[in-house]
């Protein structure tokens, strides 16, 4: 965990997802940040010979809310040099929500009964939670994958589920986030679905996510 971290756009740093595994996040307006399909065996990224290497040049794997204490905690290190951030990355402003009524009735329904929404945040104004946010298109079909796969699950990503995803990107070169194909199909068909078998995958013991 970093003593000391103030969110600043465009600022770099290493996260740590495994024992010799770091993959830089870009921050961006806050909550939101950016991931690469970048990886390095140091914090400082040491093993590229170069001086500096850009961000745009890798692929973005994507773009999401974070909360702030997520990056403090499972940042190792800040990269002032090493990386130089993506000069432009487009914040989203879609996103899946759940349907408002719907979603108070929670315990009553299955899985495959509860709506989905496509809302619209605006990221100077931030999420204005599941009652208030505007919605674009209401009830979107589970059978839409492109769609699902286009957009984020409204909220903010924290946690071993965040750390999980970015493994799961990371291995397979896409964006993925398990929750919101459970969402989607009702299953998740990813591995690492337990914390014993993100520890014994060689994630760290963060205490605060626990």
């Amino acid at each position: 965990m970093l003593k000391r971290f103030v969110w600043k756009e465009n600022d770099v740093y290493a996260i740590q997802l495994k024992q010799k595994l770091y993959m830089p996040v870009q921050l961006l307006a806050k909550p939101y940040a950016s991931f690469y399909a970048l990886e390095s065996e140091s914090a400082d990224f040491a093993d590229f010979t170069s001086d500096s290497v850009r961000l745009d040049d890798h692929q973005l794997l994507g773009t999401c809310m974070v909360l702030k204490q997520f990056v403090k905690t499972c940042a190792a290190a800040k990269l002032k040099g090493q990386l130089l951030p993506r000069e432009h990355v487009e914040i989203p402003e879609l996103f899946i929500s759940p349907d408002p009524l719907q979603w108070w009735r929670r315990g009553e329904l299955t899985d495959s009964e509860l709506l989905y929404h496509l809302v619209h945040i605006d990221p100077a104004r931030g999420d204005q939670g599941i009652l208030s946010n505007s919605i674009t298109q209401r009830n979107i079909p589970r059978d839409d994958r492109d769609l699902w796969e286009r957009y984020e699950l409204v909220g903010h990503n924290t946690g071993y589920e965040l750390i999980r995803r970015l493994i799961l990107s990371l291995e397979t070169g896409r964006w993925i986030d398990p929750a919101k194909e459970k969402a989607r199909t009702g299953q998740d068909p990813y591995p690492l679905q337990t914390l014993e078998e993100l520890w014994a995958a060689g994630v760290p013991r963060y205490e605060s996510l626990e």
